[in-house]
């Protein structure tokens, strides 16, 4: 059992089944766990500090930000990971990838 939070300021559970739709958990069982958060049609308001907190290991947590203007981009940051790249704003989709949980 884990559950993902997105805290701006403050800690807010993910809502799976909010009318936004587009949020989705994908896990990858094995020796090493991984969940991947997709978040889709990322806007602004989707930025924040995004945890993982499964029940059984200590939580993960993944800085976002979510960029607009001419070229959209999304940025990721947190432990070793880090990555920036223009993507097309009808595309645009924030995926968190947190190993451990």
């Amino acid at each position: 059992m884990y559950k993902f939070s997105h805290d701006v300021s403050f800690s807010q559970e993910i809502n799976y089944d909010s009318p936004r739709g587009g949020v989705s958990v994908i896990t990858e069982k094995g020796e090493t766990t991984t969940s991947h958060l997709l978040v889709q049609r990322a806007k602004a308001p989707d930025s924040g500090r995004y945890t993982c907190a499964p029940a059984n290991a200590n939580p993960r947590s993944v800085l976002v930000h979510v960029l607009s203007g001419e070229h959209p981009a999304a940025m990721q940051h947190g432990g070793q990971l880090r990555l920036q790249y223009p993507l097309s704003a009808a595309l645009l989709s924030v995926i968190v990838t947190l190993t451990g949980c």
